[in-house]
């Protein structure tokens, strides 16, 4: 297998995957870092499939681990079914195993009243399986929940990324008899920026649960790195435990977004005014849906206004090749994404393919 011409490259990759109604993001950092967020698979698509062959073999080590961090939203299947994975040959030598595992909080022992309730999470019938092994790996991770603990001297300049959550017992105070909500607002939210384009990533949260995030509510939790050996010396806890981290809602206000991953797949449900009225300009520049076609009334609707001008600004984006001006783009049709923040001026470059290896094409 030769060497990708990619790997030297200083652009930060984002790779949405067509996992159907699912959700599986990989960014390959400037630095050549991997941070994966969900597991979702389709029946036609394993996203570990590609990124065994044509990614991971050729990021840096962090920690000895070829991926930095991987991080569950929360446990919800269509956000797991693919968590195999991790156990594939074993959970040792799983080319996916990293030095960070992330998830809601649910271990047991002297924290046992932080923890996510395992009796609201209702996963289809048949997925039990997936459920024990996704227990089953996350059983051992470290504690508290982490970002990046960056200590390299490489350094790209404005590279940084963070997370944000609502304790798993405020979320229940939030939620006392909605379990889909529930679990939907467990979800870690994503904040990701390269110079001057930004992307959120926020799982499946639902706009009551965003809200409390974004309004710096009683029960939030942040973790941040910024990758800066010099900065994280005089920030030495802000990858473990919140503090003075920046609010989403003053990163948002200030930098703009470029990038949003609609929130639960883009349907209506998901949809969040109080994330659009703190989002500089009012909205961020591209919005991009992980969902499926729609086949029956019970697949639920997306929201429209993410599809006009009053839910982006749009961008020109290539799909198979061809330059077309989009609000925002999509899996459904059968198109994996991949976006590339270069860190300068101007939009980041965005191309759709059916086939994935089509998308490797177009990083130089």
């Amino acid at each position: 297998m030769g060497t990708p011409p990619w790997i030297t490259s200083l652009k930060s990759h984002i790779w949405i995957f067509n996992v159907d109604r699912g959700l599986c993001v990989f960014i390959r950092t400037g630095l050549n870092q991997g941070i994966m967020y969900d597991f979702g698979s389709s029946d036609n698509f394993r996203p570990s499939d590609f990124l065994k062959e044509q990614i991971i073999p050729f990021l840096d080590k962090y920690e000895q681990h070829r991926i930095a961090q991987t991080i569950i939203s929360h446990p919800h299947f269509d956000h797991i079914s693919n968590i195999s994975c991790l156990f594939e040959p074993t959970m040792e030598s799983s080319p996916f195993y990293a030095a960070l595992h992330t998830c809601p909080h649910d271990k047991t022992g002297s924290a046992k009243d932080e923890c996510i309730n395992w009796e609201r999470i209702k996963n289809p019938a048949g997925s039990e399986n997936v459920t024990k092994l996704y227990k089953n790996l996350y059983e051992n991770r470290k504690l508290p929940l982490q970002t990046i603990c960056y200590k390299s001297a490489r350094y790209i300049p404005k590279l940084e990324y963070g997370i944000y959550y609502v304790r798993p017992p405020v979320v229940d105070e939030i939620f006392p008899d909605d379990d889909q909500e529930y679990a939907n607002g467990l979800s870690l939210v994503l904040f990701y920026r390269h110079g001057n384009h930004t992307l959120l990533i926020p799982g499946d949260i639902n706009p009551m649960a965003l809200s409390y995030i974004l309004d710096e509510k009683e029960g939030l939790e942040k973790r941040y790195t910024v990758f800066n050996r010099e900065f994280s010396s005089t920030h030495p806890t802000w990858h473990e435990k919140t503090g003075n981290q920046p609010f989403l809602r003053d990163l948002l206000s200030e930098l703009g977004l470029s990038v949003l991953i609609a929130p639960h797949h883009g349907l209506k449900s998901g949809y969040s005014n109080d994330l659009y009225s703190k989002i500089k300009g009012g909205k961020p520049g591209l919005v991009v849906i992980s969902e499926k076609r729609h086949l029956t009334d019970a697949d639920g609707e997306v929201a429209p206004l993410y599809q006009s001008q009053d839910g982006s600004t749009g961008q020109y984006v290539y799909i198979e090749g061809k330059k077309e001006f989009h609000y925002s783009i999509s899996t459904r049709s059968g198109y994996h994404i991949l976006i590339l923040f270069q860190g300068t001026g101007g939009q980041p470059e965005v191309y759709l393919e059916k086939d994935p290896n089509l998308l490797l094409k177009r990083i130089k």
